[in-house]
């Protein structure tokens, strides 16, 4: 797992997911991309293509996923959600 990961630019698409996305059954959906919180917010979630990211306060984050290439392309679809691609 990488460590060294912006947490600020996770938070930003997860605003963005929630704001301009679809919501559907708890859960809101932006280009393919998958965003909800805890009934607190006090953890945030967003989920691409088999990876599964829990954003915590003080600056934590958890990351579920099976390979790097998996990972790699969830952070370029963030990246994309950030450019408003």
């Amino acid at each position: 797992m990488q460590n060294n990961l912006d947490q600020k630019m996770f938070l930003n698409a997860f605003n963005t997911i929630i704001e301009k996305g679809e919501k559907e059954q708890g859960f809101y959906h932006l280009n393919d991309v998958k965003a909800w919180h805890d009934y607190d917010g006090y953890c945030c979630y967003i989920s691409y293509n088999k990876v599964e990211m829990t954003l915590m306060f003080h600056g934590k984050y958890l990351l579920d996923y099976k390979n790097e290439g998996l990972l790699e392309s969830f952070i370029k679809k963030v990246l994309q959600i950030n450019k408003g691609t």
